[in-house]
């Protein structure tokens, strides 16, 4: 996620936007939302019947929307929205407070939650780490401080990080952008700390590739790993290139290709699922509920090019590739 502050902080303004996604060129229709819907990069969670989403905001901390039913959002109250002191060494900005892409995990009734410390167009980057005993919830989240940081000597950049659980219930960070793609770190699962070295799973020389999510699928038997990947400009406006693509893996730290049988690791690579409409242009920052349900948001073109979430089923097909998200 490379947000630029000012650009957020206008699509703030517009905070209780009920659109209805049906404007949009599509295949099967997103759920119709209603209330909090602005959000950028959204981590969609579920702990029994309540959807939560934990967002990048500009108000601070690490946002917070929940819902009873998955379609009409409420604005909750962010994480550390005072900001925590050691933020500022990797977001000297006007705002040190505000974080981006969190990503979170359940394991053990603990959830943690991942996110980037950062400055627009900066390699000088952390992703923090903070868990909650009991889930998100109970809310008792603690700072856990750095997981992994980068500087300009590094081959990646620490930012928009996603936990994942392989099929043996070993625990995954995926994380990166510019400066490299997309990198692979296995996770603790007593501490929720990466260990070991890091594998590059994705690149594209052609074009920005960030907000991994990593989807589990089993097709014809096989045990598969989706990689969903946002390429392009994420927030410049009408000139935004934002799209969602996807390879997959038998193997969760690669290699994946494409439907075609490209590396990921190709420019040009991955089956787009989604890509900009008419009204709502710039899709990405997509996560996923298990292989059933994926959250992600797009810019609205009538609205200043405020960032909106969107929800649909994710969908297969008969060749074992999830269909259009609209």
């Amino acid at each position: 996620m490379r947000l630029k502050t000012s650009f957020f902080s206008m699509a703030l303004a517009l905070v209780s936007l009920g659109c209805t996604p049906l404007a949009i060129q599509a295949q099967a229709a997103p759920w119709t939302l209603s209330g909090a819907l602005v959000t950028h990069d959204p981590d969609i969670q579920k702990e029994g019947s309540t959807y939560w989403i934990m967002e990048t905001t500009a108000n601070g901390g690490i946002g917070v929307k929940y819902s009873s039913n998955g379609t009409t959002w409420t604005q909750g109250t962010p994480i550390f929205g005072n900001g925590l002191s050691w933020w500022k060494a990797y977001n000297p900005s006007a705002d040190p407070a505000q974080v981006w892409a969190p990503g979170c995990i359940n394991y053990n009734n603990t959830t943690a939650c991942y996110y980037a410390v950062s400055s627009f167009g900066s390699q000088t980057s952390a992703i923090g780490l903070t868990t909650s005993a009991g889930g998100i919830a109970a809310g008792n989240w603690v700072d856990d401080g750095t997981v992994i940081t980068s500087n300009s000597s590094n081959a990646f950049n620490a930012i928009d990080p996603q936990p994942v659980a392989d099929y043996s219930g070993n625990l995954w960070l995926s994380f990166g952008s510019a400066w490299g793609g997309i990198y692979i770190r296995q996770v603790s699962k007593s501490t929720f700390l990466t260990v070991g070295s890091s594998t590059n799973i994705a690149r594209d020389t052609s074009q920005v590739v960030e907000n991994s999510f990593i989807v589990k699928h089993v097709f014809n038997g096989t045990n598969y790993y989706y990689l969903f990947l946002s390429k392009g400009s994420c927030c410049s406006g009408a000139s935004s290139t934002y799209h969602i693509v996807v390879g997959r893996s038998t193997s969760i730290t690669g290699p994946y290709v494409d439907n075609n049988g490209n590396s990921m690791m190709n420019a040009g690579s991955g089956l787009t699922v989604a890509s900009s409409g008419s009204r709502f242009i710039a899709p990405g920052g997509e996560s996923a509920i298990g292989d059933s349900t994926m959250a992600w948001y797009a810019l609205d073109s009538q609205n200043n090019y405020t960032p909106v979430l969107f929800i649909n089923n994710l969908t297969w097909n008969a060749s074992g590739w999830p269909n259009a998200l609209w």
